[in-house]
């Protein structure tokens, strides 16, 4: 089991790989004695994308990493044409771990969307009232409308619209005073 896995050979060392990189659903694009592509859907982010070449440049046997965010790929130069199983072995697990750790140093994508939609809504809704009213303006009032309805009626839902309002008032005021 110590023989040399050359990649021009891939298919005498990957068996016991194969589960590995389908659970991972890495692709091998291209594989010759120093070069390896590889492909998966995770590392499309270019976050992830490129904390993952940082971090996989450390590895001692790499001597360059390349590849496309866009689709999903990773080209490795390797300083020697072949590899023991075991340094096969840890070059996988490593790009494995680096993949999951990028994810948890990486920006929040969704939450960074939210606010740019959050944006534009605000340009769009100041340049219609002329300047008066914002998103915020908006959620603003009508929690204060509805705090103020329901404050006969439900005086437990009318004070989560208040305080509601209350807070939105408070954040906009803070950003107001920096």
């Amino acid at each position: 089991m110590n023989k040399l896995l050359s990649f021009g050979l891939m298919s005498v060392g990957m068996s016991g790989y194969k589960k590995l990189m389908r659970t991972q659903k890495i692709k091998v694009v291209y594989a010759n004695s120093y070069r390896l592509r590889l492909q998966s859907n995770r590392w499309k982010n270019k976050n992830i994308h490129e904390f993952v070449a940082n971090e996989m440049i450390k590895f001692p046997e790499i001597e360059s990493v390349t590849g496309a965010a866009e689709i999903g790929t990773l080209l490795f130069n390797f300083k020697k044409a072949s590899f023991t199983q075991q340094e096969f072995d840890d070059f996988l697990n490593e790009l494995v771990e680096v993949t999951d750790r990028a994810y948890q140093e990486a920006p929040v994508t969704a939450l960074n969307r939210l606010y740019d939609g959050k944006q534009k809504v605000d340009h769009l809704l100041k340049r219609a009232s002329l300047g008066l009213v914002d998103s915020d303006t908006l959620v603003f009032s009508y929690s204060l409308f509805k705090g103020i309805q329901s404050l006969n009626n439900q005086p437990q839902a009318a004070l989560g619209f208040l305080w509601w309002s209350y807070s939105i008032l408070d954040r906009v005021n803070r950003k107001r005073e920096k």
